[in-house]
């Protein structure tokens, strides 16, 4: 065990937790407070979160064992599209999707669309942040062997239950404020690994060439170019259509507040990438990667070959606010999805909001219990899960989401055989494996477009209040929802 980086992540750990402990009272007062902590989160706050959001351990851990293991043509395409995920939110979705108040995005589906389609989304939800929170687990288990000395296994489910309890307690208020925490140490700890690998080889030029005399295959091009294709679109769309992530905008003061986080989030997004680059050509040059059980664990070989053990333990802090800030963003869409949108909706429309917002926090702590069973077969590559999960909701979601807010004529019938059409067939190519690694929504998006488009044109227009509502949607008034 490596007793102060212990000491460090314990310490942050309990800190985490007393933070949701903080804001349990006021975010159990209304389901208003806990999935959107009563739309009151400034441009900073809600930037850095969001940030702190999308930047999960796939972004770190995931993006510099995909670079060491399959070259860094792999990462910079990855890092390419992870940084426009935002400009891209901003101008698709961001204050548009705020305008309309909803909680939830299945709730945005039953306004403007209907209740069946909504039900569909929130299953889709379920399932989907469930099995994004795989590789979240799965880096929790490396480090916490890592730094722990523990088992993969007691690491999982210890750091797992670790995250879970301030999310659970604080609702959307906790989980913001600690993205805020988390946001600002992912950072601040990336810059200094990188300044530091930076200065040791005398530039990043001097880097790379160290990086490929060890491996010369660092720079090639070693995947069809389907999964270049396919991982770049998974992320590029991620903002769109994660759940997690959209619920963010909810969360805004205001739709102008939504897009201005956008941009300090897009910001803070393109530094981990450059910062990740610099730890990628690092970890080749150490030429460690054949020993690894895991490519993924290269992230932390770099840290502790660079840093002192207490600059070490902040890194190592950083990775775990990957972690945490991403998995507590999914926790919340679950709970969201189930409480909300399937047991409100559809069971018990009569709920009250306190039993509403607690069925919340009892649903957090199943899925968490779903993704630590699923985790503990150690799955693979973090990023390629997480491209995975990011390419099987753009099948479903990325145009009737998109077409809803841009289109009038989109359509119930549409959005439902869109949603299915390409969720369905995105698995249907995975189980069957007849493309190249992540490519698989470059064949099911676009089935998941061609159906929407028609099935709308050939069946009845949608009412015409929901045509106004899109007008509303790009219409510069107060927000319809305010704190």
């Amino acid at each position: 065990m490596r007793l102060t980086e212990s000491l460090i992540v314990a310490v942050y750990l309990l800190a985490m937790i007393g933070i949701g402990i903080y804001f349990s009272k006021r975010a159990q007062r209304s389901e208003d407070q806990y999935w959107t902590a009563g739309r009151n989160i400034n441009s900073f706050v809600g930037g850095v979160a969001l940030f702190a959001a999308l930047a999960s351990a796939s972004s770190l851990m995931g993006a510099v064992g995909g670079g060491v293991s399959l070259g860094l043509p792999f990462l910079m395409t990855y890092g390419f599209a992870a940084t426009a995920i935002l400009p891209f939110v901003v101008f698709l979705v961001s204050g548009q999707i705020r305008r309309t108040g909803v909680r939830t995005l299945p709730e945005y589906f039953k306004i403007r669309y209907n209740k069946a389609v909504a039900g569909v989304a929130a299953v889709i939800v379920v399932i989907a942040m469930t099995f994004y929170m795989v590789p979240q687990l799965t880096a929790s288990g490396l480090i916490g062997g890592y730094v722990l000395g523990w088992e993969f296994n007691t690491a999982v489910i210890v750091l797992g239950i670790g995250f879970t309890l301030y999310a659970a307690l604080g609702g959307m208020w906790a989980i913001t404020y600690t993205d805020l925490i988390q946001g600002l140490v992912m950072v601040t700890g990336l810059a200094i690994v990188a300044t530091v690998i930076w200065v040791q080889h005398d530039g990043a030029f001097n880097l790379i060439e160290e990086a490929l005399a060890v491996d010369p295959e660092l720079g090639d091009i070693s995947q069809h170019w389907m999964t270049y294709f396919g991982i770049f679109l998974a992320f590029l769309w991620f903002g769109v259509i994660s759940p997690s992530a959209v619920m963010r905008n909810f969360a805004s003061k205001s739709a102008k507040v939504a897009r201005r986080s956008a941009f300090v989030a897009a910001i803070l997004y393109a530094s981990v990438f450059v910062f990740g680059f610099m730890m990628a050509a690092a970890g080749a040059r150490m030429g460690i990667i054949g020993d690894l059980d895991n490519a993924d664990m290269v992230f932390l070989h770099v840290i502790e070959a660079y840093l002192p053990p207490l600059v070490a333990g902040i890194l190592l802090a950083a990775l775990i606010s990957a972690i945490m800030s991403s998995a507590d963003a999914m926790l919340l869409a679950i709970s969201a999805g189930v409480s909300q949108d399937i047991y409100k909706e559809f069971i018990n429309p009569e709920a009250r909001e306190k039993t509403v917002v607690r069925l919340g926090l009892v649903v957090m702590f199943v899925a968490v219990g779903v993704g630590i069973v699923i985790t503990l077969a150690e799955p693979g590559l973090i990023a390629v899960m997480v491209g995975w999960v990011g390419g099987a909701l753009l099948s479903a979601f990325g145009f009737p989401i998109v077409l809803g807010i841009w289109w009038k004529r989109a359509n119930a019938a549409g959005a439902m055989a869109g949603m299915l059409g390409g969720g369905i067939t995105f698995v249907i190519l995975v189980s069957g494996e007849y493309f190249a690694l992540v490519a698989e929504p470059i064949i099911a998006a676009p089935v998941s477009l061609v159906l929407m488009i028609t099935v709308s044109l050939l069946t009845a227009p949608p009412p015409q209040h929901i045509q106004d509502q899109v007008d509303l949607m790009h219409t510069d008034v107060p927000d319809r929802v305010e704190a």
